[in-house]
């Protein structure tokens, strides 16, 4: 139960890093100009794009072998909607596809935290090191 616990752990974050890093790129590559090509022969025209609405929902898929059974694949489907703040995850049996639902659940709240369960140096241990050094110098 405990490493189900510290896997889930694990993939909500990970996902949560993926679909932050997937925004980050989404809005550095929507940002930029596109620039026409010039020349003495081609009269420049200003090119007009749509906005690109970013995809609604992240979608991530995992494998792994179950650790009781390391015969049987277990694929991990994870769907986030950044709208609603929503993750679902779930075990699909590679061996027969049958979709299991594992988990469900609400983040908007655990987006709110600034730690939780985190090992030292926990990020408030580091904010006060950082103040105590800034105040030295």
């Amino acid at each position: 139960m405990k490493r189900k616990l510290v896997f889930l752990s694990i993939l909500v974050l990970s996902l949560l890093m993926l679909s932050f890093f997937v925004s980050l790129v989404w809005n550095q590559v929507s940002a930029q100009p596109i620039q026409p090509i010039t020349s003495p022969n081609i009269i420049p025209q200003i090119v007009v794009r749509p906005p690109v609405e970013p995809p609604k929902w992240l979608v991530d898929f995992s494998s792994y072998e179950d650790p009781m059974n390391p015969a049987k694949k277990i694929r991990v489907i994870t769907v986030v909607d950044p709208e609603s703040k929503r993750i679902v995850v779930y075990h699909e049996d590679l061996a027969t596809g049958q979709v299991k639902l594992l988990s469900s659940r609400n983040i908007q709240n655990d987006l709110l935290l600034d730690q939780f369960n985190a090992v030292s140096p926990t990020p408030s241990e580091i904010e006060k090191d950082l103040r105590r050094f800034k105040n030295q110098n």
